[in-house]
């Protein structure tokens, strides 16, 4: 006959190591970093059917991800010698309509984040091409506001450019798109002051 301390001991062994395993599982689920979205598949398909997975990886944070109430990619970072740095988006909707070697298509709206700690983004600029031409605002991060104008101090920034669509950071865009990696580069300038176009190259180039 079956010893029933025997029999009780052995179920409850069984149940603590079932209890344990699950604890374990979520305990590892959470470990994770989930706060971003997928990678952008093969072929940069982004019909709205489509599931999204996490995806961060040492090599890249080249990620869709909600931020200021829309959806953005974050294509590069580009560091200064002040120690600031400015991360830089586009919104997910234009990502298939940039063709290489092509000026911007219509309706393009970039983002850049300016950082100057760790710790949380200064002023938030954006730029949106409207009718051929660039509209440029900011905001604080914590008050999203998309109202464009002509700035024409942003104008008289961008103008020197006009072989780069007025946009810097295009060859990192599009370099991001053709490998499906975050672009990085450095500009030897503080503040909002500009590099040279070649300090925005991609490595490859």
């Amino acid at each position: 006959m079956r010893n029933p301390f025997t029999f009780k001991a052995s179920v409850f062994k069984w149940v603590g190591l079932l209890i344990g395993s699950v604890v374990l599982a979520v305990g590892l689920a959470y470990s994770l970093d989930f706060s971003g979205v997928s990678l952008l598949p093969s072929g940069f398909s982004l019909t709205q059917s489509e599931s999204v997975v996490s995806v961060k990886t040492a090599q890249s944070n080249f990620a869709l991800q909600n931020r200021y109430g829309r959806r953005w990619l974050h294509y590069a970072t580009v560091s200064r010698s002040d120690d600031s740095f400015r991360q830089m988006f586009i919104t997910a909707d234009d990502v298939e309509r940039v063709e290489a070697g092509h000026p911007l298509p219509d309706n393009t709206l970039i983002l850049m984040e300016s950082w100057y700690s760790s710790e949380s983004p200064g002023i938030v600029f954006i730029k949106q091409k409207l009718n051929g031409s660039w509209q440029y605002g900011s905001f604080n991060p914590s008050q999203p506001d998309y109202q464009l104008s002509d700035r024409a101090s942003c104008q008289g920034c961008h103008a020197p450019f006009s072989g780069l669509d007025f946009t810097l950071t295009k060859p990192l865009l599009e370099a991001a798109l053709q490998t499906q990696q975050l672009q990085t580069a450095y500009c030897d300038r503080a503040g909002r002051s500009p590099c040279d176009p070649e300090a925005y190259l991609p490595e490859s180039f």
